[in-house]
């Protein structure tokens, strides 16, 4: 992709084939966190900490939430998933301010503009990306709850934020309000609007849905960049949602940006431990998209968040940024004809390969025997393979072997999941 603007230089865009993003001309690694709660309840120093920490591991995004105004707390500070936390506020509650005054987005206030953009630009230093979610969440709280966004009001709000924050290139704007995509489409079309008002159509924006996919309604919509896809405790459905979207059309990037949270204890699939937050990670990348992540003490900024930084499930996410922006990863697309037989698909494993054939990554998400089609690797004369814990990063050598027959492996038991990783070699 060429950039011949100027003002583009640094922002989020497309690629040629529209299934990933590039920034600044080369192709942008998206691996999200989630920390919604960072201007509403972390202060700046403990923010310092926080970013430094998630760019030291390989993050490159943040799902940040501005903290809104609400008719039930009209004189407390309130912030959008009316979330209870553990953690003391005495820090940051004279800092922050909601974005809008009298329970009305018609009304932006300007004293929160200064705490919002050092949050933003806070995040640039360290090389991080912001996702912003603009509309509210609980199920609705803006919308659905307090009435107080509006078709009336929307793009006024979305065109006060576009034109305060549309220079920022580190910044791309989440729409939504954590319901389904076809409940208030009309105001998450007036927000949009607002937003490409203000900011010229700098920056991308999405929709971030409740429980599904984004495509579900808006996969048409000339405003949504990207698919966003949320399976919340249904961590099973991420490949097949991601894999879906990935041949929608018309093509779009697809974002798996929120699944279970590591240790969350709200999920029927509890407990969220590192082995599910691997799963549902190299589901979205191998099934054609990306991943955003989160950690239950920190999203809610719980006493326990610094604690969390150095979790297992952080530190596999660390494993798995290293070996994806150690290839050439935006050449690879979904490929579960990798597998023999269908086994390996109840098995929920999953397997991706650049379509030149020149190597291909088979994630298998438990211990496991499986058939595969080295066949498919179509360069070279054999095929090199080799074992990936993808927990430590371990290596080790499973083999060389011809392309003439399949052939069958078995994830070592020194792994709890494996990344089989082939290479052709003359």
């Amino acid at each position: 992709m060429s950039e011949t603007s100027a003002e583009a230089k640094g922002f989020l865009r497309v690629s040629e084939n529209k299934h990933y993003f590039v920034r600044d001309s080369k192709p942008f690694f998206w691996m999200g966190d989630t920390a919604v709660s960072s201007i509403s309840h972390y202060s700046y120093e403990e923010l310092e900490i926080y970013f430094a920490a998630r760019a030291k591991q390989g993050f490159t995004v943040e799902f940040i939430a501005l903290p809104l105004g609400s008719a039930k707390h009209e004189t407390e500070l309130s912030w959008l998933w009316d979330a209870s936390t553990t953690a003391s506020l005495d820090k940051v509650k004279d800092e922050v301010v909601p974005v809008w005054k009298n329970n009305n987005p018609a009304t932006p206030d300007e004293a929160s503009v200064e705490r919002v953009r050092k949050v933003i630009d806070l995040a640039a230093k360290y090389g991080l990306l912001v996702e912003m979610h603009c509309c509210g969440g609980s199920w609705g709280g803006s919308v659905h709850r307090d009435k107080a966004l509006t078709v009336e009001n929307a793009r006024i709000y979305g065109r006060w934020l576009g034109e305060h924050f549309g220079d920022n290139p580190n910044l791309v704007w989440s729409n939504g309000f954590d319901l389904p995509p076809w409940w208030y489409e009309d105001i998450a079309r007036e927000f949009a609007e607002g937003v490409l008002e203000g900011n010229g159509g700098k920056q991308l924006i999405f929709y971030h849905p409740c429980g599904c996919m984004s495509s579900n309604y808006f996969q048409n919509e000339p405003w949504v960049n990207a698919t966003l896809i949320q399976t919340w405790g249904d961590y099973l459905q991420v490949h097949p949602m991601v894999w879906a979207d990935y041949h929608r059309k018309p093509t779009k990037p697809v974002i798996h940006s929120e699944g279970a949270f590591e240790a969350g204890t709200e999920y029927p699939c509890k407990p969220v431990n590192s082995l599910k937050i691997r799963q549902q990670a190299y589901w979205a990348y191998l099934g054609g998209g990306f991943h955003t992540y989160g950690h239950n003490e920190i999203w809610r900024k719980t006493v326990y968040w610094k604690d969390a930084l150095e979790s297992p499930g952080a530190r596999s996410m660390k494993v798995l940024g290293e070996f994806f922006k150690s290839i050439e990863w935006w050449r690879l697309v979904p490929d579960m004809m990798m597998f023999a037989s269908n086994d390996a698909m109840g098995a929920l494993h999953a397997a991706a390969r650049p379509a030149e054939g020149d190597w291909a990554i088979i994630y298998f998400s438990s211990r496991d025997t499986t058939e595969i089609c080295l066949n498919r690797i179509t360069k070279g004369n054999a095929v090199k393979a080799e074992w990936i814990d993808p927990q430590s990063g371990r290596r080790e050598l499973a083999g060389i072997f011809g392309k003439e027959k399949n052939q069958v492996f078995t994830s070592p038991a020194w792994c709890e999941d494996a990344l089989l990783f082939l290479t052709a070699i003359e």
